[in-house]
């Protein structure tokens, strides 16, 4: 594993706890993820900002379906659908347990690349003691991986347990039955090239030939070109989204990073609305034995100028969140 100089990020919990168990040894590890998720990805929103939902949709009977009207359905070689229930799947799923049980220790090289798929860092439990270490430096030695099965999460995975700097990695392997070989897809076979030529091409390799691999050539460019690109965007003003002025359903506003000081913002839009809302009161009082028709009038007349004033619309409303945010 290449060396890391980033500053280390915030604590990770482990999200699986269990022991690596072979023959009469038992070692308790916790598992990390030793990846993150790509900074490129983005989010599906209408034109004003809102995140979109996903539904399922029945074309059959045209309508949207809900959570519980979902039944899992697996489909056969023959194109048939079966329908397994929750009772089913549950009956059908590998026994949970908190074991890697290696079964087998076999040389790393002989692992190809193409079986892995996921990479763990499985670290010592405070219960490992120097087992966990013990491990670590006689699998580095032999140069052997441990190849095992663990449940996680209901699921059964495939596992080789590679030791590396003093620490053990757990690498989720694919199937034997997911690899597609050259034979398999039709590639031709592979043409014998020339030694002269062989040679000619090993001296160009050789003379790019760097000692070590160069961490910033594994830089995902699309990424920090699209992370410049909406920055710049950004700033421009040019299609900027104000989420502060985005209002759901019920008219509330929408929340912000900001903090928004709300009473204050209140006082200052709304106060002159609760002025006439208690002068419309006191002329309510005064006018109780009077015509309906003349206590329309007197509550019209007392909401007139709360409704003349800007702030009680939602455009004035939006300006005075504006103004609380900056």
């Amino acid at each position: 594993m290449p060396d890391d100089d980033r500053e280390p990020s915030a604590a990770v919990r482990p999200f699986w706890s269990g022991t690596i168990t072979f023959g009469l040894v038992s070692i308790p590890v916790d598992l990390y993820a030793a990846v993150t998720p790509r900074r490129k990805s983005m989010k599906l929103v209408d034109q004003e900002g809102h995140p979109l939902g996903r539904r399922y949709w029945c074309p059959k009977d045209e309508k949207v379906l809900d959570n519980d009207e979902l039944v899992r359905g697996y489909e056969t070689e023959s194109g048939k659908m079966v329908v397994v229930t929750d009772e089913e799947f549950e009956s059908a799923a590998p026994e949970k347990s908190r074991d890697i049980d290696l079964k087998s220790f076999v040389a790393l090289d002989e692992i190809s690349p193409f079986f892995f798929e996921r990479p763990y860092f499985l670290a010592p439990d405070e219960r490992a003691g120097k087992a966990y270490a013990l491990l670590a430096q006689t699998m580095a030695r032999s140069g052997k991986a441990g190849i095992g099965s663990f449940v996680m999460r209901g699921h059964e995975y495939l596992v080789a347990i590679v030791s590396e700097n003093g620490m053990l990695r757990a690498q989720v392997l694919r199937y034997a039955d997911e690899l597609r070989t050259p034979e398999s897809i039709g590639l031709p076979e592979p043409a014998k090239a020339p030694a002269a030529t062989v040679r000619a091409l090993a001296k160009e390799i050789d003379a790019l030939a760097e000692p070590a691999l160069d961490l910033a050539e594994m830089a995902d460019v699309d990424a920090e070109t699209l992370h410049r690109f909406a920055e710049q965007k950004a700033k421009s003003g040019q299609g900027v989204i104000a989420m502060e002025e985005l209002e759901d359903e019920d008219g509330e506003g929408a929340r912000s990073g900001e903090v928004i000081d709300l009473m204050q913002v209140l006082r200052e839009s709304l106060g002159a609305s609760v002025a006439a809302a208690e002068k419309g009161t006191k002329a309510k009082g005064e006018g109780a034995r009077s015509s309906a028709p003349k206590r329309t009038a007197a509550k019209s007349s007392a909401a007139t100028p709360a409704a003349k004033k800007p702030a009680a619309t939602r455009t004035a409303r939006k300006k005075a969140h504006a103004r609380a945010a900056t």
